[in-house]
């Protein structure tokens, strides 16, 4: 039987979306209106960032609430992305917590690089926090398929990037998603700032790294 996530629980999980939503606004990793947030609070009900909102500028009272079935039973309407971010909770359990972003190099690097290959990976922090960033293939910004290409993408790893769009991270709270959406952004930046002369991590190397991490 499914344990309820307490009011207190739920309080503190707003508090959070409001929090990392303002620092990702601040960042720049999200523009206008762009990227959306999620926590799990518990095993059938997911809070999300509200569609058509900046993410710097929530309050704990806009944020929405569905369940696992993409049911709307709270607050503001929630991110056309629900789709994207009830499909990483149902492959991942272990997973708390979405972070998807629209960081420009990372975009950028979506929009120019081969669909469906992993991401060079240019630093043993990326690889550790993040995992094997595959480049899924295009699908239409909330749409079921989107969804499936993300379940895929983070079966194996914390991040993936959608084609032409951006960056899905995962974590088991939304300091960790953001952290790792931090990463893949990181990595992108050093991928075309060096002209992608930069050294990349061996498949040696990376497969060590991986090795010791459980998805």
């Amino acid at each position: 039987m499914s344990v309820k996530a307490t009011y207190e629980e739920e309080c503190k999980a707003r508090k959070e979306l409001v929090r990392w939503g303002k620092e990702i606004y601040d960042q720049g990793l999200v523009k206008g209106s762009g990227g959306n947030l999620s926590i799990k609070i518990d095993d059938n009900t997911v809070l999300l960032t509200p569609t058509g909102w900046f993410l710097g500028h929530m309050t704990e009272e806009c944020i929405s609430k569905v369940d696992m079935d993409g049911n709307h039973l709270d607050g503001e309407k929630p991110t056309k992305e629900v789709p994207l971010h009830l499909a990483v909770y149902k492959q991942r359990p272990n997973v708390k917590a979405v972070c998807h972003t629209h960081s420009i190099y990372a975009v950028s690097y979506s929009s120019t690089a081969e669909e469906n290959t992993l991401m060079p990976v240019y630093t043993p922090g990326c690889a550790a926090k993040c995992g094997p960033i595959m480049l899924t293939a295009f699908a239409m910004p909330g749409s079921d398929q989107l969804g499936e290409n993300v379940r895929k993408g983070i079966e194996a790893s914390n991040a993936t990037l959608m084609a032409s769009h951006g960056v899905v991270a995962v974590g088991k709270d939304l300091e960790t998603a953001v952290g790792v959406a931090n990463e893949v952004e990181n990595n992108a930046m050093i991928h075309f700032i060096t002209d992608k002369k930069a050294r990349v991590m061996t498949d040696d190397i990376l497969e060590g790294i991986y090795a010791k991490i459980k998805y």
